[in-house]
């Protein structure tokens, strides 16, 4: 649901009811923890990161083609500076870094952000990173990995 609108606390009221009751925790968990069975290397990072950052700058009709990443320059440099720096979530010493890490880097990076992007933006953190996941597994192609 990306726009909710009300005339009334009893229609929010029913609105969040629905909307909590649609919610799959089991699944969501599910997701994040199948996130700590893949890696990738640093030079794969280097790229990612380069792409990402190209991604604003695509033409409009490339990017229709490309998943969407809602973080600009100043949450990916966060995210770049956290891989060496983060106590919980950096990189491994050989440079790998898994995507249960990977994505809190970006959920980490997004806490900068102003609250009419924060949630578009943490949602996005987990589309983005299990796109990198179908790419390590093979089901898909990721034009940041490519």
């Amino acid at each position: 649901m990306d726009d909710l609108r009300v005339s009334s606390v009893e229609q929010l009221q029913k609105a969040i009811y629905q909307l909590l009751h649609a919610y799959d925790h089991h699944q969501h968990l599910r997701q994040l923890q199948t996130l700590t069975e893949y890696s990738i290397t640093e030079q794969q990072f280097a790229q990612l990161i380069g792409r990402c950052r190209m991604y604003q700058y695509l033409p409009a009709a490339a990017k229709q083609q490309i998943p969407a990443l809602l973080y600009g320059d100043q949450q990916l440099a966060n995210v770049c500076k956290d891989y060496y720096r983060d106590q919980s979530f950096c990189r491994e010493p050989n440079g790998d870094i898994n995507l249960w890490r990977l994505y809190n880097l970006f959920t980490g990076a997004n806490k900068s952000t102003y609250i009419d992007q924060f949630l578009d933006r943490s949602v996005n953190a987990l589309d983005f990173t299990q796109q990198v996941q179908y790419a390590l597994e093979g089901t898909s192609n990721n034009w940041y990995l490519s």
